[in-house]
């Protein structure tokens, strides 16, 4: 879906501001903007972001179950 502000740039936006984030906490903050986000749409969004060398997104065990953790990339 089309969107006026693309997904990748808010999630760079959140994650300049926070640093990192949990992927739970990621598609919250992302329902704050848009509130039919699905989570289709954040995963596409965090895999160009990890391809780009923008983001790390690492699969961490919790536990309450396996979550993934959204960290900015670092040279």
């Amino acid at each position: 879906m089309r969107r006026p502000v693309p997904v990748e740039a808010l999630i760079m936006g959140l994650l300049r501001d926070k640093g990192d984030m949990w992927y739970n906490d990621l598609v919250q903050a992302l329902r704050a903007y848009y509130q039919d986000i699905t989570d289709k749409e954040v995963l596409r969004a965090l895999m160009r972001l990890e391809l780009g060398r923008l983001v790390i997104v690492q699969r961490v065990s919790r536990k309450d179950g396996p979550t993934l953790y959204v960290r900015l990339y670092k040279e």
